[in-house]
């Protein structure tokens, strides 16, 4: 006969996470029992692999061996960032022998988002050049190389269309813009904020063929590396 009760869950953070943010998890995380969060008063390896023994699940950046090596009951790796190629071989590795998971998260995808359309814009206005030239005390040089190019009547390239795109997709539709979108698979009832013009991976070369402007956002595997080459471009 069981109690009823809900099997124990810790959760170790291997950062220094702002009390606002402790603050928010806690309350946010209260309703799920048994749930434990674990934030070192130290912020140190070795307060780190003494908590890491009753661990279930680690929340923070690049893991070391020795931290591994002490996780006896890790299941869960959780990188609060996108960027997680740098940790892909390990948990390959791990994956197999202890079918330990990592996970990514994707707080960062408005400001990323964000600043793809502002690279984008600072090179079709020619920010970095009119900034340069007034350092030097030259204003409104009048040449063609310091002119704007419209982004009216553009065709954008967007490959990929998860939680970056979908957002750069947003905030260009104020633009007089065309889209064309690659993604692994569509299902027929999507919702988009403009019309699209719809390609998968098989394609690629007719998708960048029709476009003028291309904004990669897909994350790294063994199918998206060296997508994009010479012959692409």
């Amino acid at each position: 006969m069981t109690s009823g009760r809900s099997p124990e869950t810790k959760v170790l953070f291997i950062w220094d996470v702002p009390d606002r943010l402790q603050e928010y998890l806690n309350s946010h995380l209260a309703h799920i029992d048994g749930l434990t969060l674990l934030y070192p008063a130290k912020h140190d390896e070795e307060e780190y692999i003494r908590q890491v023994r009753d661990a279930d699940i680690i929340v923070g950046w690049r893991p070391s061996e020795e931290l591994f090596e002490a996780a006896e009951k890790l299941k869960l790796h959780i990188n609060p960032g996108a960027g997680v190629q740098h940790l892909l071989p390990k948990f390959r590795e791990l994956y197999r022998e202890n079918n330990i998971t990592l996970v990514n998260g994707h707080g960062n995808s408005y400001f990323t988002a964000q600043h793809a359309v502002a690279l984008l814009l600072a090179l079709t206005n020619k920010v970095v050049r009119h900034h340069n030239g007034m350092v030097s005390g030259l204003w409104r040089t009048a040449n063609a190389e310091a002119r704007s190019i419209p982004l009216r009547n553009r065709r954008v390239g967007l490959l990929g269309h998860g939680a970056v795109n979908s957002k750069t997709h947003r905030f260009l539709s104020a633009f007089d813009v065309e889209f064309s979108i690659l993604k692994r698979s569509w299902n027929e009832d999507e919702r988009m904020p403009t019309e699209v013009t719809k390609f998968v991976p098989s394609q690629l070369h007719e998708f960048l063929e029709r476009i003028d402007i291309l904004i990669i956002a897909v994350p790294l595997t063994e199918e998206t590396e060296g997508l994009i080459g010479d012959e692409e471009l």
